[in-house]
């Protein structure tokens, strides 16, 4: 089936008869449509890739507002950090300090958490921030688990508080009224007085009267009662807890029994001249932890009276 067109010819000035197959006027209008498809096609991509839909505003709005929450999350983890290390450090410095207690080290606070193999988030641009995110709440979490263990310590210090002021050495292990003089004192001596060696001097050297009462000076337990023959001849050995023991040697008399429970200000023994001694005195050690240390820092400023009342009061309690 054809179809007739006019077409004009200028130099005849007539016009001429064209004969248009069906075949001629598909194919015009197939590439018609090809070309109306692309067009429809360019102002598509043209649209959504220089114009905004309103579903791609919708997601932008979203992931900028959970960009900003999570700016905001990540201050307040930053402060929490700071205000978890400000706790720490009263916790190192204050608490365990007022109660004699060692400070937690660093690498047990911060220890303990994940290492980067479970923080697997893929090529993601978001992915350094979320393993960052990650990789602090694991740290609070350990820091702050490590905190209450040493909070419920403190506690558990501050509720021996009053036992462990009763158990410290504190007082003198003579009345201030017998003491005539410390005749040795802690620390290196040029020479021992037996020995003639230069030594170390591990305690304090009361001298007075063989027979003079000597008292515990914390309460505790008699840990041993002997005979030392390497220099201390008759000793009582009491262990007070918490750490502390003290040592009283060169007794006369000795007036407890191992495992007896003692009081402070109790009678103990007697000051003596046994063992290794050239004269009578006492010799008397405060062990804290295994090791010696000055009794003077141990010692409170009791007026003679008010230590005479102490063993007054004591002497009372024992008594009934």
């Amino acid at each position: 089936m054809t179809k007739t067109k006019f077409r004009y010819n200028p130099q005849t000035l007539t016009f001429d008869t064209i004969n248009v197959s069906l075949r001629q006027r598909l194919a015009k209008f197939a590439l018609r449509l090809l070309i109306a498809g692309g067009i429809f096609v360019g102002l598509g991509f043209a649209f959504t890739s220089f114009i905004d839909t309103p579903s791609v505003l919708a997601l932008q709005r979203e992931n900028a507002d959970l960009l900003l929450k999570y700016k905001l999350t990540q201050r307040q983890m930053n402060e929490m950090v700071e205000m978890m290390q400000q706790i720490e450090t009263h916790d190192n410095q204050l608490y365990r300090v007022i109660f004699e207690s060692d400070p937690i080290p660093l690498s047990i606070r911060k220890g303990g958490y994940g290492g980067h193999e479970e923080y697997n988030f893929g090529a993601s641009e978001y992915a350094d921030m979320l393993r960052h995110t990650s990789e602090t709440l694991d740290e609070l979490a350990w820091r702050a688990y490590i905190q209450s263990r040493s909070f419920d310590d403190v506690i558990a210090l501050a509720k021996n508080k009053e036992l462990l002021n009763e158990c410290i050495p504190a007082i003198h292990p003579i009345s201030v009224k017998d003491i005539s003089r410390i005749s040795d004192f802690f620390g290196p001596r040029k020479r021992h007085p037996v020995t003639g060696q230069v030594s170390f001097h591990h305690g304090l050297d009361f001298a007075g009267a063989i027979g003079t009462p000597i008292y515990a000076t914390g309460d505790g337990v008699v840990e041993s009662t002997s005979y030392s023959f390497g220099g201390y001849g008759n000793q009582v050995v009491i262990d007070h807890g918490f750490g502390y023991k003290t040592r009283y040697a060169h007794l006369h008399k000795i007036s407890v029994e191992p495992g007896q429970k003692v009081k402070r200000a109790e009678e103990i023994g007697q000051l003596g001249n046994s063992g290794r001694s050239t004269g009578p005195h006492l010799h008397y050690e405060v062990i804290v932890r295994n090791k010696q240390v000055n009794p003077l820092n141990y010692f409170n400023n009791m007026s003679e009276e008010e230590y005479e009342n102490m063993l007054k009061n004591a002497s009372s309690q024992f008594l009934d």
